[in-house]
């Protein structure tokens, strides 16, 4: 018979197959979760600022899976192929004149407008050089405000609905809120994810055309006549966004079901749109007939050039201050535009907040 030692520790009899695992407690029981303390985080920190980005790439990451959008984005480029033939042709026709008839017919198929009228006028006088800063102006300001504005409607309404409604329809909230997250961070986040495609079909494919027009440009130099540009073109793309994002965002804060907030989208852009025209359209024959009867030579010119009724349409009122941006009209002229674009956004922002803030009140 051997005797033991004091230090030898006493050895416990293996446990046998099959047998439920013995529960012991203190240092050598087991790893559960419960037995669990606070521990360090031994990652990277991010800043706290950035912490709105999450909720963006979460929205875009969403958005992305949508092959609407992608055929969307694919077509949101095409445009920028015609206007940079656009280009090539002002540059080929500054210095071989024989271009200049096929420019003369490009510019005819554009929608007639006073940039458009003070282009055609340059290339009668064969004063192209002076005037390209005029015509890469008056060419961006096309983009921004015919195909790039209507994409811009399709792309927000397709977004856009689902972006607060569904949080509202299940209390996601509480979940957001229950972390270090503000009201403006959730807004933020929000209005990040439109602004990512908002600039993939407007700002990035102008300034992709500016740098195309410089390319082909004879000299470098152009660019100290046309440094500008790039300013503006950034301008008329923080107007297209800030407003309609912040809209947009307050229609889908109103309802619970995101397809009522993409009813109200497009309502908002199609009624203001006929509204304009069929008002115009009424304001400009009774003045055709009023300059009849009066015997005027030239009856369309008693037509005003810009109606008075513009503010009813909210793409009308987008695209005058855009115009401005570029340098096509005067400030006196847009103040009453630029008035109803900060209103909207500064109510669409109000009436968001205290939607978002709704769940939170007792």
């Amino acid at each position: 018979m051997s005797a033991s030692t004091d230090n030898e520790a006493p050895t416990s009899p293996s446990p046998e197959v099959g047998a439920a695992p013995s529960h012991r407690s203190g240092v050598g029981a087991g790893r559960g979760v419960h037995h669990l303390g606070y521990r360090g985080w031994s990652g990277v920190r991010t800043s706290g600022w950035s912490r709105w980005m999450v909720i963006s790439q979460v929205g875009v990451q969403r958005a992305w899976q949508s092959q609407w959008l992608k055929r969307m984005l694919f077509f949101a480029w095409l445009p920028a192929v015609w206007f940079g033939f656009g280009f090539f042709l002002w540059e080929q026709a500054t210095q071989y004149p024989e271009w200049q008839q096929l420019l003369r017919q490009l510019l005819r198929n554009f929608p007639p407008s006073p940039p458009i009228d003070v282009i055609q006028e340059a290339v009668r006088s064969d004063d192209l050089t002076e005037s390209r800063h005029l015509f890469w102006a008056g060419l961006l300001q096309m983009f921004f405000r015919y195909p790039q504005a209507v994409l811009m409607v399709l792309v927000v309404g397709l977004i856009a609905p689902p972006l607060i409604s569904q949080d509202i329809r299940s209390r996601a909230f509480l979940l957001y809120f229950s972390r270090p997250l503000t009201r403006s961070e959730y807004v933020l986040g929000k209005m990040g994810s439109l602004w990512t495609f908002l600039c993939l079909i407007s700002g990035v494919p102008a300034l992709v055309l500016y740098f195309i027009g410089v390319m082909l440009s004879p000299s470098i130099s152009v660019v100290l006549t046309t440094w500008d540009l790039p300013l503006r073109i950034i301008g008329a793309t923080l107007v297209l966004i800030l407003p309609t994002s912040a809209l947009a965002l307050c229609i889908s804060s109103l309802t619970k079901e995101s397809r009522y907030a993409g009813f109200a989208w497009f309502a908002v852009w199609i009624l203001g749109w006929f509204t304009y025209g069929a008002v115009t359209s009424a304001e400009g024959f009774n003045a055709q007939q009023a300059a009849r009867h009066q015997q005027f030579p030239f009856p369309e010119a008693a037509v005003p050039s810009e109606s008075a009724w513009t503010h009813l349409s909210l793409y009308h009122t987008l695209g005058r201050v855009q115009s401005w941006v570029f340098g096509f009209d005067q400030f006196e002229d847009v103040v009453a535009s630029i008035a109803i674009l900060v209103l909207l956004t500064s109510i669409s922002l109000g009436v968001t907040y205290y939607r978002i803030s709704a769940p939170m009140r007792v």
